[in-house]
């Protein structure tokens, strides 16, 4: 099993939360009052990242899903389940171009392969690739400075 002190803002599937505005909270205060106006609970910002708060993000009604199953399953991060992938890590379509949720797969495969702390130094450009790059057949999202 990993070792939880080296996730400690990195959720079991794969999501930063060091890059989520609930926990970006704590340096911007201005953020509070956008997201409570967004229906965030004041009282649950800013955010010190899911696995400090057991599973509980402000942007969830319930507690995670995702995190119970790790949880339950006594893994660090999902790509250590016997049902990794499962179709709690599935790509949507549903908002792809604002959330990060489609990176999962990758971010978990990268960080088993490279380590979490190369994953958090290449993150900025896996982001920008993400959300910006265009798709080349048989290349994947080049960057237009690529």
């Amino acid at each position: 099993m990993l070792n939880k002190e080296d996730f400690i803002l990195v959720s079991p599937c794969g999501i930063y939360c060091g890059e989520c505005s609930a926990y970006k909270a704590k340096d911007n205060p201005e953020l509070i009052n956008m997201l409570v106006q967004h229906g965030m609970k004041e009282e649950s910002l800013p955010c010190p990242g899911c696995r400090a708060v057991d599973g509980n993000c402000p942007h969830l009604e319930s507690r995670c899903e995702n995190y119970i199953c790790a949880e339950k399953q006594g893994v660090t991060m999902c790509f250590e389940c016997e049902d990794f992938p499962c179709n709690k890590l599935h790509p949507a379509a549903d908002r792809a171009n604002v959330l990060p949720h489609n990176m999962k797969i990758f971010s978990q495969l990268y960080i088993k392969k490279h380590g979490v702390e190369a994953w958090k130094k290449h993150l900025p450009e896996i982001r920008r690739r993400y959300f910006t790059g265009k798709i080349s057949y048989g290349k994947g999202p080049l960057l237009a400075d690529a």
